[in-house]
Order: structure tokens, then C-alpha cells, then sequence
């Protein structure tokens, strides 16, 4: 079978996480033939043996449907996977990965609006919809209507950089990973730490400009995999405190290097981490309260350490890559 794949976002920090792991592991596993519709730009960022068509297009756009649609359509695939849920115009068959709805919750009613018509016409049209947890299956099908076997939950992996072996010399910060959009809660972190004493806040991914004058607040911006994996493995504990996710890949890369986890009690994130994580209200008081403990209980923290290893173990992307694989057969027969 030849597969095609729309890998425009694959540099992106959440998404491209995604296309970069599950490609390599599907290349690896080589079931099929596989063609990554990408920009010239990003080619470096295709593993050997993915056959690459060149294509760009503005996203979220009317110009991408069309544009990428046309390169998939010319291409000689049986079957076309959106790792997005913006599905080009196309008249083959498609598989669709929708990692949350978080979009249907955006504060401007046009983005609400173009998500819920996007994310409709994914669900209804796709021969499969993937998703990354039993969470964002769930909203699925409540919110769309779909049938339960409809969506196939495909969890994220770990990345080689986070499954090394090796925990550094413990330092006094506590690690927040990854963009700034207000579902993150970045600022309610902050708050939060600001009633914490003896330690610093790293923030990473993001700019995070506005907190760069916060007293113990050090900022990073975007770090690569090698260095991202020597602070979570630095860390007193990663903190997310999202009121809403899809996933929280940042957790499991954590709890992979050895690293004690605070989550919020948003669903995704307890499912993902389960009784490895220490979980607590997305609001400053609880946030405060559990960087507080873990920082003065070193039990606690080797204790977590020790559990979400085991647990990280169990995310692989090559188990995403069987999964999926399944998915695209099951499509075919549809």
C-alpha cells in the first residue's frame, strides 16, 4: 500500500512530535510505501525511505485544501492519513489524527466556528479518525455523533533522546514544557510558583516574554531533544497545569528521563500518567501547595521517578506505528 502522509507540520513542537516519531516508526516497520507531502524546507526532517513531494501552502487556509489536495490526488497513493484535522480536498480515501478539541474551545467565535466545520467534515468523511487518548475519544464521539469503533486511539511514543538511561544531579528548578496558549495555564504557574521559596521556574518551549523579569523565573525558549532531555532528568519535577490536553506528551518525556510529575486533574493528563503523577486543581493554591511538597519530600519524589519510569516504557512509537498501521488496513476495507 502507498500512504500518504500531509507533513507540513512535522517542525511544529506538538504535531511535528508526532509526524517525526510516528514516520520513523512506520518507515522502520516497512509494511508500506510511504509519501510525505512537505515543504522543501523541512526535508531534512524525513527519515530515509519516505518519498518526498514537494508542497506549501498557508495553513488554516482555503489555499491549502485545494493546493495540497491537488499534490495528494496526482500522487498514485491508496490512502491518504491527515496527521490535522484540516483534511485537504481530496477523492481518495483518508484516515485523520484529531488530537483534542481543544480549537472548539477558542475564545475567537470565527476560530470556533472553522474548527467545528473542519473538525465535522474530518469525522464524517474520514474512513478513520485516530486519536491519542481514551479522553479525546470520548469527546469525540459525544460531541460528533460518531460511532464508537469509528475512532481508534493510537497513543503518542517516547523519543530515543528521553529513554536513555541516567538521572543527572538533581538542581533546584521546577520545568515547565511546551507553548503558550491559554489552555496551558502558564500563568497560573507562575503565580503559583511565586509563593514557592528555595527553587527556580525554567520555562521552555515557548518565548514566555512577559515572565522574563519574574523573579526565579528563567526562560529558555525552544531547546532541542538533547538538551531538553538534560533538563527534565535535572528537574525537581515537570509541572503542567493545563486545563485541558490532549495528551501531555511533556509528562511522559519526563517521567521517561526519571523526572517526578505534577499534573492538573485534566482527564487526558490522568489517564496518561494514572497513579505515576502527583494531580491537583488547575488553580494557584493546589499548585503551590504540590510544588511544595515534592520539593520538600524526597521519598515522594523518588518514589514518582521510579513508577513513571515503569510507565513510560509502555508509550513506544512503534506500538503508535502497529496501531495506525491497523487503522490503515481496517480503512481499506471499509
Amino acid at each position: 500500500m502507498r500512504v500518504g502522509i500531509d507533513a507540513r507540520k512535522i517542525a511544529d513542537f506538538g504535531i511535528g512530535t508526532y509526524i517525526r516519531g510516528l514516520l520513523q516508526a512506520l518507515v522502520a516497520a516497512g509494511e508500506n510505501e510511504y509519501v510525505a507531502f512537505a515543504p522543501e524546507r523541512v526535508a531534512h526532517l524525513l527519515p530515509p525511505g519516505v518519498e518526498h513531494v514537494i508542497v506549501d501552502a498557508p495553513h488554516y487556509s482555503i489555499r491549502e485544501l485545494v493546493a495540497v489536495g491537488r499534490a495528494i490526488d496526482r500522487s498514485r497513493i491508496d490512502l491518504v492519513h491527515a496527521p490535522h484535522y484540516v483534511v485537504p480536498f481530496t477523492s481518495l480515501p483518508f484516515v485523520v489524527t484529531i488530537h483534542d478539541l481543544i480549537h472548539l474551545r477558542h475564545p475567537n467565535p470565527l476560530a470556533r466556528m472553522y474548527a467545528r466545520r473542519m473538525i465535522g467534515r474530518a469525522v464524517r468523511k474520514s474512513h478513520r479518525v485516530l486519536t491519542v487518548s481514551e479522553a479525546v475519544k470520548c469527546d469525540i464521539v459525544t460531541t460528533f455523533g460518531c460511532d464508537d469503533d469509528h475512532v481508534v486511539v493510537t497513543p503518542n511514543g517516547v523519543g530515543a533522546p528521553f529513554v536513555q538511561a541516567g538521572r543527572a544531579a538533581e538542581g533546584r528548578y521546577f520545568l515547565y514544557v511546551g507553548n503558550d496558549k491559554p489552555h496551558k495555564n502558564v500563568d497560573v504557574l507562575v503565580d503559583a510558583f511565586a509563593k514557592t521559596h528555595g527553587a527556580s521556574l525554567v520555562l521552555t518551549g515557548a518565548s514566555f516574554d512577559r515572565f522574563r523579569e519574574r523573579e526565579g523565573v528563567i526562560v529558555t525558549g525552544f531547546v532541542g531533544d538533547g538538551e531538553l532531555a538534560a533538563l527534565y532528568r535535572g528537574a525537581i519535577a515537570l509541572v503542567m497545569p493545563s486545563r485541558e490536553e490532549g495528551f501531555g506528551l511533556p509528562a511522559l518525556e519526563a517521567m521517561a528521563c526519571g523526572c517526578a510529575v505534577i499534573t492538573s486533574n485534566a482527564s487526558a493528563l490522568v489517564e496518561i500518567t494514572g497513579d505515576w503523577a502527583l494531580h491537583v486543581d488547575a488553580n494557584a493554591d493546589a499548585i503551590t501547595g504540590a510544588m511544595t511538597r515534592i520539593a520538600s519530600d524526597e521519598e515522594l519524589r523518588r518514589t514518582l521517578a521510579s513508577r513513571g519510569l515503569e510507565r513510560a516504557r509502555t508509550f513506544t512509537w512503534t506500538r503508535c506505528a502497529s496501531l495506525t498501521r491497523d487503522a490503515y488496513r481496517a480503512s481499506m476495507t471499509r
